[in-house]
């Protein structure tokens, strides 16, 4: 077995547990277990804290893959855009607090993507909580201005409600590039649901000051 199998095996492997971790949080979230079933779960639960400590290390400061880690070899993939952030807390496959979204691109300035919210985002009764519908749209139109060739961060962030955003739906998401204005970057998006939009977004990014001299 080669290191680049050996690895790709244990990045499958993490984001298996971070799915059952997810399913966990749902679980306990929509739960009405007695106080035996919770004691055992909790049981469990310090079992795995136990068995992982001895492997903690200090969380990556960017969502993305650096250079310097040990998963440099993932690569980007217009089919899942997504895959090169496995620690966001948007969509990233091996943080269990993720979002259930995938993103893909779409043209040389748009993403397009789906989600499915379980009643563990829900605000509204059987709807997706504003600040979740916020997130992911933080992370759809910044992936819109990579795709375009210039990343940048998140300046201002414009929201508008149309209708309520349904649980155990599939949502359709889309981001696009709208302009660049210099280190300016203007990007609007929607969800929608059968066609409908629920929601949409424009967001102002600037992208980080050259260093070329």
């Amino acid at each position: 077995m080669t290191k680049e199998s050996t690895l790709a095996e244990t990045q499958s492997l993490a984001e298996a547990v971070s799915q059952d971790v997810a399913r966990l949080v749902n679980h306990l979230r929509c739960s009405e277990a007695p106080d035996d079933a919770l004691e055992e779960t909790t049981r469990h639960i310090q079992q795995a804290i136990e068995t992982l400590k001895p492997w903690l290390q200090q969380g990556e400061g960017w969502s993305t893959v650096s250079i310097g880690t040990e998963m440099s070899d993932l690569v980007w993939r217009d089919d899942d855009i997504t895959s090169v952030m496995p620690y966001s807390p948007i969509s990233g496959r091996r943080n269990p607090i993720a979002l259930p979204i995938k993103l893909w691109k779409h043209g040389p300035d748009e993403v397009r993507g789906e989600a499915i919210f379980s009643p563990t985002y829900a605000g509204p009764p059987n709807s997706v909580h504003g600040g979740i519908i916020a997130a992911v749209f933080d992370e759809i139109l910044a992936m819109a201005n990579v795709v375009s060739g210039r990343a940048g961060f998140t300046g201002t962030l414009t929201i508008k409600y149309h209708d309520k955003t349904p649980l155990n739906t599939p949502i359709e998401l889309r981001g696009v590039n709208v302009r660049q204005d210099g280190r300016k970057q203007l990007s609007r998006g929607e969800m929608l649901v059968d066609g409908k939009v629920t929601a949409t977004a424009e967001g102002l990014f600037i992208c980080a000051a050259s260093t070329d001299s």
